[in-house]
């Protein structure tokens, strides 16, 4: 009880701190002495990794070899062995032919030491091998499997992209205010399919969110459109549009950086639950409790899949999970202030602003996997605390040996504790 005591008044301090009146002066006010002071009292984790770059996957430019023999229209690479897990997922893939030796950028959960590269063939069967994620030129050395028709269709590989809205104030770290689940599919040589599915939205207030492309420049692109005509803001009313101010799908960035627009308002995007109520909508919380109430609702989450038509293949083969830049949207204090994950949290992609950086847990964070059951609403994604030498772990992700806290106190161990087994079941989404 004390604590929250604290945190209600802090987070009172630090409105004042940072500035709630209009002014110019008022807006640009940020103390950063008092500001770390306090943080001590309001953060549920009484230290960081000071090293730490909130990091959970690896980037490797690959060098293929398709091998003669193995029968060959397409190359995919997965996470796993498709032939002996039903969740292996497509991490990146390539028309291709036999004798072909091509060049392909990949992201993969930083856990992995061995991946799996696979030869379809015209009549969809697969060739698989091995390979470490240490080698950067691969081939068919290590064949597992040999022409063999795969029992389902294999889905492309996703990350969960988890928020706090509070920027620049301290979270509450349940990282549930947006998650959307992102995975990008090679549709074909020129096209990229950028699939964007708004899994949960646990927050109080609009919310924006866009996806930028740092490594791609805006003239790289020829079109963007969506598989049939979706879009997350279906029927919304102008006055909704306050943060893109466009219903473009596709912004120029202030560095000359494509950005995709994603959604003006993520409660309103999450679905067609909505009760309208004198030209507005009850802002509901979205699968982040165990069962729908009066303030809270369960519901299929919704995804639009948008298409990026490169004017050259070789764009696309650059592509991956870990250089996308994926951002949500508020307004604070009069003023569009946008949240990124934590390798992007310096940039300003559509509004310029006095950026915050404090030396504590990031606003957002990148779970290299699609099924990460995030934290229910009020429930911290799990910390370590220290009193009078004894050390506690509690949370969403706190089992000893495998959870968040210990992960944020070192950012070389726990590296696998965002798994569904080492999730407290009873505090987390559970798909």
């Amino acid at each position: 009880m004390k604590r929250f005591f604290y945190f209600t008044i802090i987070i009172l301090g630090l409105s004042a701190l940072i500035g709630t009146g209009t002014s110019c002066k008022k807006k640009e006010m940020f103390d950063r002495d008092v500001y770390d002071t306090l943080i001590k009292v309001v953060s549920p984790v009484d230290s960081v990794d000071p090293n730490h770059t909130w990091s959970l996957s690896a980037t490797s430019d690959l060098t293929v070899t398709v091998n003669a023999g193995v029968g060959t229209r397409k190359i995919q690479i997965f996470d796993e062995n498709p032939f002996s897990s039903d969740l292996a997922q497509i991490i990146a893939e390539k028309d291709a032919r036999e004798g072909d030796r091509f060049d392909i950028s990949i992201s993969y959960p930083t856990i992995k030491s061995t991946l799996f590269l696979a030869a379809v063939d015209s009549l969809g069967n697969y060739t698989i091998g091995t390979f470490n994620t240490s080698e950067s030129d691969i081939s068919f050395a290590n064949i597992l499997i040999r022409q063999q028709p795969l029992k389902y269709p294999p889905l492309p590989q996703y990350y969960a992209f988890c928020y706090e809205q509070e920027y620049p104030q301290p979270g509450d770290y349940d990282y549930n205010d947006v998650v959307m689940h992102i995975a990008l599919e090679r549709a074909n040589p020129r096209e990229m399919y950028i699939h964007v599915r708004l899994a949960a939205v646990g927050a109080d207030q609009q919310l924006a969110g866009c996806l930028r492309l740092p490594e791609i420049a805006y003239n790289d692109i020829d079109t963007v459109y969506t598989v049939d005509d979706q879009t997350f803001n279906k029927d919304i009313s102008d006055q909704y549009m306050f943060v893109q101010k466009s219903r473009e799908l596709l912004l120029k960035g202030l560095k000359g950086e494509p950005v995709l627009n994603l959604f003006a308002d993520a409660h309103w995007a999450t679905g067609d639950i909505l009760n309208a109520d004198f030209g507005m909508f009850q802002r509901k919380k979205y699968n982040v409790t165990k069962q729908s109430d009066k303030e809270s609702q369960l519901m299929v989450p919704k995804e639009v899949i948008f298409v990026l038509r490169f004017k050259s293949d070789t764009r696309a083969n650059t592509m991956t999970l870990d250089n996308i830049d994926p951002f949500i949207m508020r307004m604070y204090n009069g003023v569009n202030m946008e949240i990124h994950t934590y390798p992007y949290r310096h940039v300003t992609a559509l509004y310029e602003y006095q950026y915050t950086d404090v030396d504590n847990l990031p606003w957002a964070l990148q779970i290299p996997y699609g099924y990460f059951r995030h934290p229910l609403h009020g429930v911290n994604i799990g910390f370590r605390m220290k009193d009078s030498n004894a050390q506690f772990l509690f949370g969403a992700y706190s089992k000893k040996g495998n959870s968040f806290g210990e992960w944020s106190l070192n950012h070389k161990s726990c590296l696998n504790w965002y798994l569904p087994e080492y999730s407290t079941v009873n505090q987390v989404f559970v798909w």
